[in-house]
């Protein structure tokens, strides 16, 4: 037995084909502007979710390209390592917990960097928030202090990557200096690389939550056009607008009241 037919769908479909029908004509209802807007809104929301999405392709071929050439650029140097590999381990055995230790404070500085960020915003909403002069000094206190400590870890990032530097820049004429200045160039391309990967991670998650959003930006754009033309489609009812296409509705929507 076939489906009986409903009001609502009923009018949904006669709106739907008066959106075709009376467009740019002299009978068009008023509501006909409201349909203009919902679409030109779901068209508005469309694109920019197009965007956002051109733009995570395009980030990630980038990112693509980027670790193709690492890699390359890696295996080159390894070559010239694995030449010159007993004076290179030699380096490599003085170098490596210092090495740890500059790793370890990077992470330390990313860290400090990130909740300095997260104070001096919870001192500038309690500049906002409040009049307590107490509560205001004691955050600026704690925010100078943080500021402090931030920059005496710069400080000291800076003076490890120094001495890292130098530990790896061969003496004139020592033995195996391409070795070395290879394998200090793939310590640089690792690094690098590391740095880059958390950036690009970032900005992914960043558009990833971008793109969940714009999506229900255009769930509720879809949403409203479709009442829009539900909302024409009862007006094309009410008035009976006299089109050949339109006109069979009529008694169809009469049996379904």
């Amino acid at each position: 037995m076939p489906k009986a037919e409903t009001y609502n769908d009923l009018i949904f479909q006669l709106g739907d084909l008066a959106r075709d029908r009376l467009a740019g004509k002299p009978n068009c209802p008023r509501t006909m502007d409201r349909v203009y807007r919902a679409e030109a809104a779901l068209v508005a929301r469309r694109d920019e979710l197009a965007a956002l999405e051109q733009q995570m392709n395009d980030d990630d071929a980038a990112w693509q390209d980027y670790l193709a050439q690492y890699e390359a650029d890696r295996a080159a140097q390894y070559e010239i390592v694995k030449k010159w590999k007993k004076a290179v381990d030699a380096v490599e055995g003085q170098t490596k917990s210092l090495r740890k230790t500059l790793s370890n404070r990077r992470a330390d500085l990313r860290y400090a960097l990130e909740a300095l960020k997260k104070m001096e915003k919870k001192h500038a909403d309690l500049e906002l928030t409040t009049q307590d002069q107490s509560v205001l000094g004691t955050s600026r206190d704690n925010l100078k202090k943080n500021r402090i400590q931030q920059m005496r870890l710069a400080r000291e990032v800076e003076n490890l990557e120094r001495d890292v530097a130098m530990a790896l820049t061969p003496k004139p004429g020592q033995p195996g200096a391409a070795g070395i200045l290879a394998h200090k160039r793939m310590l640089d391309l690792e690094d690098e690389m590391t740095s880059r990967k958390e950036a690009f991670d970032q900005a992914m998650a960043e558009l990833d939550r971008a793109i969940a959003e714009k999506e229900g930006e255009v769930q509720a754009a879809e949403d409203y056009l479709d009442q829009a033309l539900f909302l024409l489609g009862e007006d094309v009812y009410a008035q009976r607008i006299a089109e050949a296409q339109l006109a069979p509705f009529y008694p169809r929507l009469d049996r379904a009241q």
